[in-house]
């Protein structure tokens, strides 16, 4: 039986991962499948309309940005269900199901349910929280604050729909799920884990974890801090640790936290 659920796929320049992914997506009957290609260079466009032209395509031109391709999707897809999912992420056999049936009969106040979501270290992506320390946001499973991942997770529409999608002050990408918990919370509104099958992510395949996607972390960590770690608290603690961050990491070669901080700081001024 046909899922009331709209598969929502952001990728860039993601044939390759698209071919991989897409059969397995089908056998599990959503709703729709609902691509965006994010300003790809790639054979993308061409690949779906000769292999999987029941796939819907949405395209992006300009800047690529992981916030603008998922907002476009989630807000276009047909369903009450919308199934964020990273186009490196594979979601075993009756996962979706799973899920579209546990979220159908919890609470309206439940927005967003989170799988295990594996990543090729073990690492579970969907029991990652956000919590803080000496000075500085960080994402660790049990921090304290929990979030739904930005690579797979099962929202209400209209839940999604209420909190405005995905933030741009994070473009092109990182952080922005993370922002998203927060912004949850806030609006009183909860998230559970699903503990019936997972997906697996093959964590970084888009992106890469080059040092530039690294500065790009970094930069992204400070954004989210200045619009929540903002209690008097949170900021002298950072006042205090944030010399000690930056000299730690000089001497150690950290060059992507200082390179974080400075596009951070101009970020911040407009610069």
């Amino acid at each position: 039986m046909t899922l009331p659920v709209s598969v929502v796929i952001p990728s860039r320049n993601g044939s390759a991962l698209l071919e991989e992914q897409l059969p397995g997506l089908l056998e599990q009957e959503p709703g729709e499948i609902v691509v965006v290609d994010d300003c790809s260079e790639d054979s993308t466009v061409e690949m779906l309309a000769e292999r999987y032209p029941g796939v819907r395509l949405l395209r992006r031109t300009g800047s690529p940005g992981f916030c603008y391709a998922v907002n476009l999707g989630m807000e276009a897809a047909v369903h009450p269900m919308l199934l964020l999912l990273n186009n490196d992420v594979h979601p075993e056999p009756g996962c979706i199901r799973g899920m579209a049936e546990l979220l159908e009969s919890s609470p309206e106040r439940t927005a967003v349910l989170v799988p295990r979501v594996e990543r090729p270290d073990g690492t579970d992506d969907g029991a990652m929280e956000w919590g803080f320390r000496r000075g500085l946001a960080f994402t660790a499973p049990g921090a304290g604050n929990p979030y739904p991942s930005g690579a797979c997770a099962l929202w209400r529409r209209s839940a999604w729909l209420k909190l405005g999608g995905l933030s741009s002050r994070y473009a092109p990408i990182y952080w922005e799920d993370t922002d998203m918990g927060a912004r949850l919370a806030l609006e009183g509104m909860g998230m559970e884990r699903f503990y019936g099958p997972g997906a697996e992510h093959r964590h970084a395949a888009t992106m890469g974890s080059g040092e530039a996607s690294m500065r790009l972390r970094e930069r992204n960590r400070f954004i989210f801090m200045d619009r929540w770690c903002r209690s008097r608290r949170m900021r002298v603690s950072t006042l205090l640790w944030m010399p000690l961050h930056l000299a730690a990491s000089a001497v150690r070669g950290r060059r992507a936290f200082i390179a974080g901080y400075r596009d951070f700081r101009r970020w911040k001024h407009g610069s």
